[in-house]
């Protein structure tokens, strides 16, 4: 299943709703894979930045070799539904 923006925003509505830790975004770019933890305090301002930054498939505007490949939340053991 390819993810969407509106999965971004289910994930980040999710985790305030469930006070989670952390919302884990999963990036691929050009092949290298990397994990990103975002912590509570900065849910609004990484959504916000993901959603501007990047189109309705989770490709980045500027670069389609980047995009989001995984999206988890809660606590730090969260980060392994997405590595």
């Amino acid at each position: 299943m390819k993810l969407t923006k509106q999965n971004l925003i289910n994930t980040f509505k999710a985790a305030r709703e469930e006070e989670a830790s952390f919302v884990f975004v999963g990036i691929e770019a050009e092949g290298i894979k990397e994990a990103i933890a975002v912590p509570t305090i900065s849910f609004d301002a990484k959504e916000q930045f993901y959603m501007n930054a990047y189109s309705d498939e989770l490709v980045h505007v500027m670069n389609s070799k980047v995009r989001i490949f995984g999206l988890s939340f809660g606590g730090a053991t969260a980060i392994h539904d997405i590595i």
